[in-house]
């Protein structure tokens, strides 16, 4: 956008990645920018924090590898040299055993874990993925709008059609929750060739200091306003001219003016604050389910022997949790020496039926659980924390691809307006950067925006 074009004020609401991307990004093309965000903190689920020496995300998030906007966004902030991405095994829990496999291997049998596949499950994979093999840009997580075959079925009728069912269904059943956060049965296919990709082709880090560290080190350097809640887009003769916030603590509203707004708000929240948004907008943010995810962090002062992961769990095998992982997948740093930590995620269906519970009795499950995977020596964690979320992930379900492409030439239907969040892009950590990234290109150029 050439300078004489350029508002020069702009605000974005919602400090998660999303939004400190946008954020970010329109900072560094010279405009003058303050991001409102309700709660005390930043980025959103995307949080680290520490107890007792140990370093938990909250969200048990990850990068990698090779989405390129992430990694810029976090070399841009300074946080290149803080990445750690460990050469470390992948496995799939079947049969009380870990089957490990290593992304992006040359070795095709080290690349998939045939031992959780065996033959028959092994040719059910190879016929189910050929698709991924001879389309294999237009599966990538980055693209959605570049989704065109399987969009339109789920990947329980894709894997079904393909006469790929038996031990390949629990595999993809296992992959479906790791990378999508929910069942085969609630998201696209497209979708889930997709997480097969980056679960089999992309190895996975963090930050040393936790994966919170790309929320605080973008928001350093930006005008961040916190707990403040945006009540509404404020629009004056058709264009969105600023917003109305108030305190998170019940004070005053005031008025925030500028000639662009960027709402990186989940898709419920942006249709409460911007309620004149056109039908396509409207009908797509009505639309968005959202999966739940429970994420407990243990704390060990012991090492936790066995495959640091992170490890998928087939379902049947007595788990209620889908995946977990060891400190040592991300960064050593997060445990003091000698010391490990262990994640345990619960999303899918039994995430649904454990938002009612108590942290007692998630805590105290996910221990158990821990204990059949890793090997920390019949000790009881030293420091834990356990996060309920409700909204962990939009569901990329049948049609997401396209709804995503009709976003993108729709805009908000509200001039000086623009849309960001996973819910517009992929239920991913690069899903949401590259959101929020794309939303400041596109502001003022943008339908509807």
């Amino acid at each position: 956008m050439s300078a004489e074009k350029r508002p020069g004020k702009a605000l974005v609401i919602g400090a998660g990645l999303a939004g400190l991307s946008a954020a970010h990004r329109l900072s560094r093309q010279g405009w003058e920018v303050t991001v409102l965000e309700k709660e005390q903190q930043v980025g959103g689920r995307c949080r680290s924090l520490r107890d007792g020496g140990f370093t938990f995300d909250t969200g048990a998030q990850h990068i990698r590898d090779s989405y390129d906007s992430a990694l810029k966004t976090a070399i841009e902030v300074g946080l290149g040299a803080e990445l750690r991405i460990p050469e470390e095994e992948k496995g799939v829990f079947r049969g009380g055993g870990v089957h490990a496999f290593h992304s992006r291997s040359t070795n095709p049998a080290k690349l998939v874990p045939w031992g959780a596949l065996g033959l028959r499950g092994g040719l059910g994979f190879a016929a189910a993925s050929a698709p991924l093999a001879r389309r294999y840009r237009s599966y990538n997580v980055r693209f959605p709008e570049w989704w065109r075959g399987g969009d339109g079925s789920t990947a329980a009728e894709f894997i079904s059609r393909r006469g790929a069912g038996g031990r390949y269904a629990g595999f993809a059943s296992a992959v479906s929750r790791y990378g999508l956060g929910a069942e085969p049965e609630e998201v696209s296919a497209a979708a889930y060739l997709a997480a097969v990709r980056f679960t089999l082709a992309d190895r996975t880090g963090s930050f040393t200091g936790g994966m919170g560290s790309l929320a605080r080190a973008i928001a350093a350097r930006l005008d961040v306003r916190l707990s403040t809640a945006v009540e509404e887009v404020v629009v004056e003769n058709g264009r969105a001219t600023g917003v109305r916030a108030r305190p998170s603590d019940g004070g005053r509203s005031r008025l925030h003016r500028a000639g662009l707004v960027v709402c990186a708000a989940p898709a419920a929240a942006a249709m409460e604050v911007a309620p004149g948004m056109c039908d396509v907008a409207r009908g797509i943010a009505a639309g968005t389910l959202y999966a739940p995810g429970i994420v407990v962090n243990l704390g060990f002062d012991g090492a936790a022997g066995g495959a640091p992961g992170p490890v998928l769990i087939e379902p049947r095998e007595g788990f209620r949790s889908s995946w977990m992982c060891s400190s040592g997948s991300k960064t050593a740093e997060y445990a003091p020496a000698g010391g490990s930590v262990v994640t345990v995620v619960f999303c899918g269906a039994s995430a649904r039926g454990m938002l009612a519970s108590d942290e007692a009795s998630a805590l105290a499950g996910a221990v158990d659980e821990a204990a059949r995977l890793y090997r920390v020596g019949g000790s009881a964690p030293s420091a834990s924390r356990v996060h309920f979320h409700a909204l962990a992930k939009p569901v990329a379900a049948p049609g997401h691809a396209r709804r995503v492409r009709e976003l993108r030439s729709a805009g908000s239907g509200i001039p000086g307006l623009v849309l960001a969040g996973d819910w517009t892009s992929s239920p991913t950590v690069e899903g949401a950067v590259r959101s929020g990234l794309l939303a400041a290109d596109l502001a003022g150029n943008a339908p509807g925006g």
